[in-house]
């Protein structure tokens, strides 16, 4: 799970109100499509930010090159394919992602009215995009990773990509682990993951309330 960072009183009161608003959402999680990109130096294994490194080969040593981005979304019904990313997701490139890789998976699933969870890009052209798709952003609150469950994937991703100690000379090579990390990851896992959103929405609520009585 990721690393919280203190929060300030700002972060705490805005935590706290995103999980009054979200204690009774009920059913609404099953159809909420959650995304996150993650840089490959993030994804920690065993103490080592390794993940998305491609390592090249030079006599008697082995030198850290390039890193790999990507960008996967789940829901309760299925996962998105994932889109590897080529540099700073700007707003058209982002856009671009959205349009060849979240929205078909939202539309084939047959929903008219969606909502979506990724701070990744908030410009007014990702927000004027994802309105004209009959897309809701689904509110988030900052400074709060444990609260988006996919960061109980990047957890676990690292384990599946690095199985048996696995190291990648080559960008295809790498990308290859990691689709088959993603792409085996069990469906039960990830509804888990989905049906215990209101579980931690009352987490937040019992531990604020223990932090400020004390």
């Amino acid at each position: 799970m990721a690393r919280r960072s203190p929060l300030s009183k700002l972060h705490f009161c805005k935590r706290l109100q995103w999980a009054r608003n979200h204690m009774s959402y009920g059913d609404k999680w099953m159809a909420d499509l959650i995304s996150d990109e993650k840089n490959g130096t993030s994804m920690d294994l065993t103490g080592l930010y390794n993940i998305g490194m491609i390592y090249d080969k030079s006599p008697g040593a082995f030198s850290v090159g390039k890193v790999v981005v990507d960008l996967s979304a789940f829901s309760f019904s299925g996962q998105v394919g994932l889109a590897f990313l080529d540099g700073r997701q700007n707003s058209p490139k982002y856009i671009e992602t959205l349009e060849n890789h979240i929205m078909p998976f939202a539309e084939n699933k047959g929903r008219r009215n969606r909502e979506y969870q990724d701070d990744t890009n908030t410009s007014n052209a990702t927000k004027n995009y994802l309105n004209s798709k009959n897309v809701t952003v689904l509110e988030w609150t900052p400074m709060s990773p444990d609260l988006n469950p996919i960061e109980n994937v990047w957890d676990f991703m690292p384990r599946k990509v690095y199985d048996n100690g696995g190291q990648f000379y080559s960008v295809n090579d790498l990308k290859t682990a990691i689709e088959s990390a993603w792409y085996n990851s069990e469906p039960e896992i990830l509804q888990t993951l989905i049906m215990l959103m209101e579980k931690r929405a009352y987490d937040v609520i019992l531990k604020s309330v223990k932090t400020l009585n004390h």
